[in-house]
């Protein structure tokens, strides 16, 4: 049972898109507080457990 805000996260990838962003970005990384229903997204380049660490750092820790 969630009980309380940043308890339990959902993170998912979006993609492939196709065509790409005209950045080069082919996925959207996601993330959702299941409490809160808070949603945080992100466009990506690739889908690597660097970029995944590096978004939970940047957008989840802070």
């Amino acid at each position: 049972v969630i009980e309380e805000p940043f308890q339990q996260w959902g993170l998912d990838f979006i993609g492939t898109l196709n065509p790409a962003s005209s950045a080069g970005h082919t996925h959207v990384l996601t993330a959702t507080d299941y409490f809160t229903k808070w949603v945080e997204a992100i466009p990506v380049k690739s889908t690597t457990s660097e970029v995944v660490c590096s978004f939970i750092k940047e957008n989840i820790l802070v």
